[in-house]
């Protein structure tokens, strides 16, 4: 009984303390850079660098583990290049048009020490994702659901900033 106990007071080991270095408590995020190649170009929307940007802010700050700060009081930077920004359908009706489409976004994160220029880490190929269903307005449902997969972006990068996993 008393192990049974021990254990379960010494928990899973889950903790919500960020993982970076001790020396890293401020960020500065850089604008993302779009680095889409001409041929993808047709998926993409205007204004989506601004959105990943500010959403990664927004999370940053909800999240409180670290301070986003100007570039010069940084102790970390997070370079972001926008890679990919597709869509595939998911389900088809009997004529096979599209009934519901994957929106991905990828991108190419690195975060680096601000005072030695060391990468701290670097990922290629992160990704945020949403699905949504094909309406009489397309536009408006490819729209939101740009922003739904944005926001889940933002919530994987803030989360392997600061929980690294």
């Amino acid at each position: 009984m008393l192990l049974a106990l021990a254990v379960g007071v010494a928990g899973c080991g889950y903790t919500t303390k960020t993982v970076l270095p001790r020396n890293i408590k401020t960020i500065y995020v850089e604008t993302v850079k779009n680095k889409l190649k001409v041929e993808d170009i047709y998926a993409y929307q205007q204004g989506l660098e601004m959105d990943i940007t500010n959403a990664v802010i927004r999370r940053l700050q909800q999240d409180g583990n670290l301070k986003v700060v100007e570039q010069p009081k940084a102790d970390a930077i997070l370079k972001t290049d926008l890679l990919s920004f597709e869509q595939e359908g998911l389900r088809f009706n009997q004529l096979e048009a599209v009934k519901e489409y994957r929106l991905y976004i990828v991108v190419g994160l690195k975060l680096v020490d601000a005072k030695t220029g060391e990468t701290l880490w670097e990922e290629p190929n992160f990704t945020g994702d949403t699905e949504y269903f094909v309406s009489d307005v397309t536009s408006l449902g490819e729209q939101k659901a740009a922003l739904q997969a944005v926001d889940r972006l933002a919530k994987n990068v803030v989360d392997r900033i600061v929980e690294d996993w």
